[in-house]
């Protein structure tokens, strides 16, 4: 991270799955149901590449969305 932004993604998992567990207990709060678009808003924070990070949060079990894609929310374990 560089000035509070992804600078770029760590290699090892382990490192990555606790950089995204951070920035979700940062940007979104437990109980919290979010549209793309609000969840959009608040990864720009963090990168530009806001489609990556979403994707990557979803991917390590950090970030909950719907079948529909019409909601997303915080795992219980991030």
């Amino acid at each position: 991270m560089r000035l509070g932004r992804i600078e770029r993604y760590p290699a090892n998992m382990t490192d990555r799955r606790e950089l995204l567990a951070w920035i979700v207990s940062e940007a979104i709060e437990p109980g919290e149901h979010l549209t793309e678009k609000q969840v959009n808003e608040r990864l720009l924070n963090y990168t530009d590449d806001v489609v990556m990070l979403r994707r990557y949060m979803i991917d390590f079990g950090l970030l909950d969305r719907t079948p529909s894609g019409s909601s997303y929310s915080r795992h219980d374990e991030a």
